[in-house]
């Protein structure tokens, strides 16, 4: 099969994590025989089995990327394809087909959850762009069941995934380690993670440490800042990690728990959508409301059964989001697509 894939960045050029799920679909889909270009602003790199097809972009524009991406893809001609699978900025491809829209999360999700105005009002404004994105589209998935509640044109559920290559189980620390990944501010919640760790946890665990690869450092005793790692880095530390907290307010899927899982690393979460869903409602991993998060926390550390019963069903239910089964489930959707369009 034939297969225009679209994203407006890769890996080389974005930290953003559907960068990241775009190529590995597509690689993923080469690996099964398909034939796959990738159209973006990013240029090829090492690691792309697939096609490139890069636009232009002046320096200067990068901020209105996203719309000059859009205006891009309805000027392109994809009738050589047997189908178009578009990760975002579709609402100009009216005319195309047959056309998928993956959607990651939801812009009004997004906007409800930000904490600052600017961010605000550009997630407000997208939301109608999603909507016009879904209408465009010939069938849209959703990566969970929290995306379709906001986003109804959604047909069918098909989860993120992750590369089983890069994310195994390993040896862990000798000392207690709680791994974070995110932003300082924002919905991710560093800094206050960081004020728990340093309330809560290191005064009852002194040999305690917080990792954090973030955008900037988190401060306080005990607290390792990696600052932003690459991949291989990044894989190591949750391999090592004893636990991996992320308590943000909002996740559309929330590709970080099933990595910490498939590396053998018990999970602890906020009451996100997102978290909820991929944690089996705190079967698979630790759901805690905010004056529990510390204590959750350190119970994790001192009680190794504990720790081990949520490494052994986190593993068992990261086998649910390797490539390989997802990838099987977008290519009956693609034969859906392709003989609806007929």
């Amino acid at each position: 099969m034939k297969i225009a894939m679209i994203h407006v960045d890769l890996p080389n050029q974005s930290k953003g994590g559907v960068a990241f799920q775009a190529h590995y679909l597509a690689n993923a889909l080469v690996d099964r025989g398909h034939d796959v270009t990738m159209f973006t602003f990013s240029p090829a790199y090492e690691e792309c089995l697939y096609k490139v097809h890069q636009y232009a972009i002046a320096p200067k524009l990068r901020k209105f990327q996203s719309f000059l991406f859009a205006y891009h893809l309805g000027r392109t001609d994809f009738s050589g394809f047997d189908i178009i699978h578009s990760h975002g900025d579709n609402y100009l491809m009216g005319a195309k087909h047959p056309q998928i829209r993956t959607f990651h999360g939801s812009a009004r999700d997004e906007a409800a959850f930000a904490t600052s105005l600017k961010r605000r009002i550009y997630q407000s404004l997208t939301v109608y762009l999603e909507e016009a994105g879904a209408r465009v589209a010939d069938i849209n998935i959703g990566v969970s069941e929290a995306t379709k509640l906001r986003i109804p044109a959604i047909a069918q559920i098909i989860p993120c995934g992750f590369d089983r290559d890069r994310f195994y189980t390993g040896q862990k620390s000798a000392h207690p380690t709680i791994l974070f990944v995110g932003t300082l501010e924002g919905r991710k919640r560093g800094g206050w993670l960081a004020e728990i760790f340093n309330r809560e946890i290191r005064t009852v665990i002194p040999t305690a440490e917080l990792w954090s690869v973030s955008d900037r450092p988190l401060e306080g005793e005990g607290i390792v800042n990696f600052g932003r790692v690459p991949l291989e880095q990044l894989c190591e530390l949750f391999r090592t990690t004893w636990v991996f907290c992320l308590p943000s307010t909002y996740e559309g899927f929330g590709v970080p728990y099933i990595e910490a899982m498939a590396s053998g690393t018990s999970v602890i979460a906020s009451p996100n959508l997102g978290a909820k869903e991929v944690l089996g409602n705190g079967k698979f991993g630790i759901i805690a409301e905010d004056d529990q998060l510390g204590s959750s926390l350190l119970r994790l550390l001192i009680d190794t059964e504990l720790r081990d019963h949520y490494v052994k069903q986190g593993t068992w239910r990261s086998h649910d989001f390797t490539w390989s089964r997802i990838v099987e489930q977008y290519e009956q959707v693609y034969f859906e697509a392709i003989t609806l369009c007929k």
